[in-house]
């Protein structure tokens, strides 16, 4: 036997109990747990179904598992479980730069379709987006909108001045791909001279992001339409944005020249998407793991069922960006120096 098959068993046990702490964490979200042991305080297993009306046996056996994969401490003399204060912000704080929650929806839809993901492995093609769970879209807006309310105003904006300025003097702002509408949101609250527009092929998004702009106070400046993108442009707009979308679509290419044809001459593109190296064999670490799974279960997958060109979550690096942007006719695209570890921004010129 080779001396690192022993190491390499251990890997696959390690990565086992990753897979199921993180479906137990995702049953805690769901039904509160966490957020009852933060608010409420540590409790046996009795005392935690009888504050949430949910069966001991089970919560006594969560208890057990999240203890034993250290979301928990537990006191074997009281019973009680306790959820650390440090895991507060990770598992509670929901909409907070740390929060988690919505990772654990994603991935328990994400994992969902395995037969038609192993049928498209045999066969070729994709996956629908009907196919997968509410949870799973629930998921994707919660993790959305971490990033937008955290960072998109406060920290990325200002590297873009000109946009900056365009909005507060009232510029006309369309987001193609908009999904439940968070970016367009936290915009609208902050630029209140600007017009807003959201479009997005799937309904559901659509409805979802009219009930967050009606929330949000903005729904009297904000626009949201049902619109496929790779059907044209339902005008031309000051500033034009994506927000982790060109590398989802069927046909990124098509999508870059009509998103020129819907920025003004004298507007600007701001592109969002995913940081990832030129040479996907350079994308290393936890990290480009998490983004290769979401593309197989997901990105790749969906852009390949609709006949698409399936560039997959690291399939538009820099260097491809600047290639369609300019196959596109734009004239420059302009990297933003911002830190984070799943996106990077491009301010891109007519």
């Amino acid at each position: 036997m080779d001396p690192k098959t022993p190491e390499y068993v251990k890997k696959v046990v390690m990565d086992a109990a990753g897979m199921v702490s993180i479906r137990l964490c995702a049953i805690g979200n769901e039904l509160g747990l966490f957020a009852d042991l933060a608010s409420k305080g540590p409790a046996t297993s009795d005392e935690l179904a009888g504050r949430l009306g949910l069966n001991e046996r089970y919560i006594r056996e969560w208890i057990y598992a999240m203890s034993a994969a250290g979301y928990l401490e537990f006191d074997k003399q009281s019973r009680k479980a306790t959820l650390p204060d440090a895991l507060i912000p990770v598992l509670v704080e929901e909409g907070g730069p740390l929060y988690q929650g919505g990772l654990f929806k994603m991935f328990t839809g994400l994992m969902q379709p395995f037969n038609e993901l192993v049928k498209a492995f045999r066969e070729g093609g994709g996956i629908s987006y009907d196919t997968y769970d509410g949870i799973f879209w629930e998921g994707l807006e919660s993790n959305s909108c971490v990033r937008y309310k955290n960072f998109l105003v406060s920290q990325w904006l200002p590297e873009m001045p000109d946009v900056q300025a365009k909005l507060e003097q009232g510029a006309s702002f369309a987001d193609f791909g908009c999904g439940a509408g968070r970016s367009t949101v936290e915009l609208a609250k902050a630029f209140p001279n600007a017009k807003f527009f959201g479009f997005d092929l799937f309904a559901p998004n659509i409805e979802k992001a009219r009930a967050n702009a009606k929330e949000a106070g903005v729904e009297d400046r904000v626009d949201f339409r049902v619109h496929d993108i790779s059907k044209g442009v339902p005008d031309k707009f000051d500033i034009v944005a994506t927000f982790d979308l060109i590398h989802d679509m069927a046909d990124p290419k098509g999508g870059l020249r009509a998103l020129r044809q819907a920025v003004k001459d004298d507007g600007i593109y701001v592109l969002m998407d995913v940081a990832c190296e030129d040479d996907p064999a350079d994308n290393q670490g936890p990290m480009a793991v998490f983004k290769y799974g979401a593309s197989l279960h997901f990105c790749m997958t969906t852009s390949l069922g609709q006949g698409g060109m399936g560039l997959g979550t690291v399939g538009l690096p820099e260097v491809r960006v600047k290639e369609f942007c300019k196959e596109a006719g734009f004239s420059s695209v302009r990297r933003l120096p911002i830190e984070h570890p799943l996106n990077v921004l491009y301010e891109i010129r007519p």
